[in-house]
């Protein structure tokens, strides 16, 4: 039945678990202040992005254009040394510490729009590290878990947590405990 939609398991769970935490963080945004609110719809524009990326599939066509140009080169098998597998890594980490630093020390949003960001960033780390095709990280999210894939099981998991916060910021904001 899937297949006649164009699309299969691993591509559902990450179309429902984004366009869910897009609704979720549009909700949050409708009733945060204006400070948060301003995170929350930032917050469901890159959900939103991330629902067009899956249908799209623009990660594997960027793939597959540097893997044709980089094997047109001859360059390709260089491409996946150890060296350029750690400086990936470690820009991506330095990145990601960055912007935590940047996140929690600025003042301003509150500490759900804060766990929503963290789960956003983690999510678009997980897409970057599928761009590039990181053949060790590869071999564990192509790893399928039932009928799906891990890496939809780690969308899911990260839509969750966004969700999640999004739930308490609407709690916290209406005074429920």
């Amino acid at each position: 039945m899937l297949e006649r939609l164009g699309t299969n398991a691993t591509q559902l769970i990450g179309i429902l678990s984004f366009a869910t935490a897009t609704i979720a963080c549009l909700i949050a945004a409708r009733r945060s202040e204006f400070r948060d609110a301003r995170v929350w719809k930032w917050l469901a524009l890159a959900q939103f992005i991330l629902v067009i990326e899956i249908l799209a599939g623009f990660r594997h066509r960027i793939s597959d254009f540097a893997r044709k140009v980089l094997t047109h080169e001859g360059l390709y098998t260089q491409a996946h040394g150890k060296w350029q597998e750690t400086v990936i890594i470690s820009t991506a980490m330095i990145a990601f510490i960055v912007l935590m630093i940047i996140l929690f020390w600025r003042r301003g949003a509150g500490l759900a729009p804060r766990i929503a960001t963290v789960f956003t960033i983690a999510v678009l780390a997980l897409f970057a590290i599928e761009t590039v095709s990181l053949h060790a990280l590869d071999a564990v999210y192509y790893r399928p878990i039932g009928p799906v894939l891990m890496i939809a099981w780690l969308w899911a998991a990260t839509a969750a947590g966004i969700s999640v916060a999004a739930s308490c910021a609407c709690r916290h904001r209406r005074g429920v405990s």
